[in-house]
């Protein structure tokens, strides 16, 4: 069976009231069949793939549900990497405002508190104010995964 036919009988199964001609005026109560409202109603299979997953990106998604944009996920992933291995523990205990033997839930508890007092959404009527709150949020992040890392390796 097509993929086209599986998904014409789901959408039949969903939606079981009578077909009309897109142009048409249709009777009060009716609606068009929800493949013809999706506009998917006289495509091959290929052209179906093609549509449901073109739709999906549109959506920011892909098919196997992860974000579209895994490329750019990935680069801020490394930029990420690469600040961090740029800052020392010493610099990244600095800015969370904590000793260096301070414990993991201390650590913890310094971000948040830094995080919460910091935090963009604070900062929304100004812009300037917002564009340095999300760099020194982006930056206390940087320090408190830095220090995570550390426990981890420990």
């Amino acid at each position: 069976m097509a993929l086209q036919d599986r998904l014409q009988q789901l959408i039949d199964r969903l939606n079981p009231q009578p077909s009309a001609l897109a142009g048409a005026s249709l009777p009060p109560g009716t609606t068009l069949p929800l493949s013809d409202r999706l506009g998917i109603g006289r495509l091959s299979d290929d052209g179906l793939r093609f549509e449901l997953e073109r739709r999906r990106r549109a959506r920011g998604r892909q098919a196997h549900g992860r974000p579209a944009a895994d490329d750019e996920l990935g680069a801020m992933a490394q930029a990420r990497r690469d600040r961090s291995r740029e800052r020392s523990l010493a610099k990244c205990a600095a800015l969370l405002e904590i000793s260096l033997s301070a414990s993991r839930a201390e650590v913890a508890r310094a971000y948040r508190t830094q995080l919460r007092q910091y935090h963009p959404d604070r900062h929304l009527g100004d812009a300037e104010a917002h564009a340095s709150a999300v760099a020194l949020a982006t930056s206390l992040t940087d320090a408190y995964l830095s220090l995570l890392a550390q426990f981890d390796r420990r």
